[in-house]
């Protein structure tokens, strides 16, 4: 008998109780707000505290080299790290000149990479043989360009000019 009563007194409480609401798939330190999609039941879930006012965001700017050459005169000029290729052209160009270069002519150009520039004495026995390569690593570049060299050298062998990267930047913005 005394069960009964228990158990009645149980679904009287159960009926006194309001609804339980779900936490909508937000994460610790978040809360659901309602989305302004326009979509019913759509949330979207912000900080704690916050009222939306801010959003931060971040990722990579892309970084570009260019190489430059006065074959008469045998002079190069570099330019790395630059925010875009016009600069990093610019930057090259201007480098080749101030070294007295008047034929300076673009021969590489790459973004967010490595790249080396490579020289021999030529098999011809007059002047020298150029090669020069982008890639992933400056290990990788080197070595790329090196191969490239090497048959067009009397020694079969190129000594490293100049070797250099443009990496990506990271950024992070709050708006």
């Amino acid at each position: 008998m005394q069960f009964r009563y228990v158990a009645l007194a149980g679904v009287l409480l159960t009926g006194l109780c309001t609804h339980a609401k779900a936490e909508q798939g937000c994460p610790d330190g978040f809360t659901p707000n309602p989305a302004p999609t326009g979509t019913p039941g759509a949330t979207q879930c912000i900080p704690i505290g916050s009222f939306g006012g801010s959003l931060e965001y971040s990722g990579w700017n892309n970084s570009y080299g260019a190489v430059f050459f006065d074959a008469e005169k045998g002079l190069v000029g570099i330019g790395e790290g630059q925010k875009n290729r016009r600069r990093a052209r610019k930057e090259a160009l201007q480098h080749c000149q101030s070294k007295g270069g008047t034929d300076c002519k673009e021969v590489l150009w790459y973004s967010n990479g490595c790249a080396a520039v490579v020289w021999g004495p030529s098999k011809s026995g007059q002047g020298f043989t150029m090669e020069t390569r982008s890639q992933a690593t400056l290990g990788a570049a080197v070595a790329s360009a090196k191969q490239a060299c090497a048959p067009n050298s009397a020694s079969g062998e190129c000594e490293v000019f100049y070797s250099g990267c443009s990496e990506p930047v990271p950024f992070s913005n709050t708006l």
